[in-house]
């Protein structure tokens, strides 16, 4: 057991090499500079080959490569050249919205799968389990962002039960978390729960 768990993670090394080699390459051919990007419209050049060698685009393809590969194994993803903050401290800001929304999901999808599986196997060739299958059948069928206008439209626009978007921790209490999480997760368990 032990063996093949370590071939799969040194099958992982080759598939990462690649990845990273492709997406520096697709920064590298997609068109436009960084440098006068960040510069802006009034920049000259003397400032645009300034920012260029901060960022060090000026120096050689390999060695920008290998520079940044380094520094992304040290987990240093470099800086948001929108927000001019550092990358990792923009994935940890969303890190609290992503788990929360993820374990709600899950939790919802287990929940009415559960729900609706005991029901169908109970009354086992009734109109209950047919209409079970149905509804998977329809939940197979309608995409996720569909049911997801829907909710909206219903739940948070015309009714005003729920908040159309945000985000509140849950050291704010649990149902400030919960009210922000329940239409999306709803939305995406619907999907899931088949």
């Amino acid at each position: 057991m032990l063996s093949y768990i370590l071939r799969r993670l040194l099958g992982v090394i080759p598939v990462m090499v690649v990845v990273g080699v492709f997406v520096f390459s697709l920064l590298h051919l997609a068109p436009g500079d960084p440098a006068a990007i960040i510069a802006g419209d009034n920049a000259t050049e003397a400032s645009i080959a300034r920012i260029r060698a901060s960022l060090g685009l000026d120096r050689p393809l390999l060695e920008q490569f290998g520079s940044w590969a380094w520094a992304t194994l040290q987990g240093d993803l470099g800086v948001s050249m929108f927000s001019n903050v550092p990358v990792t401290e923009l994935v940890q800001q969303r890190m609290g919205p992503t788990f929360s929304l993820a374990f709600t999901t899950m939790a919802v999808a287990v929940i009415i799968a559960v729900t609706l599986g005991v029901l169908a196997a109970w009354k086992a060739g009734s109109l209950l389990d047919r209409a079970v299958m149905g509804l998977a059948v329809t939940g197979f069928s309608v995409p996720v962002f569909v049911v997801g206008y829907i909710m909206v439209y219903f739940i948070a626009l015309q009714w005003r039960w729920l908040p159309v978007q945000g985000y509140t921790p849950m050291s704010e209490g649990l149902w400030p978390w919960l009210r922000h999480l329940i239409l999306p997760s709803f939305a995406l368990g619907l999907a899931l729960w088949r």
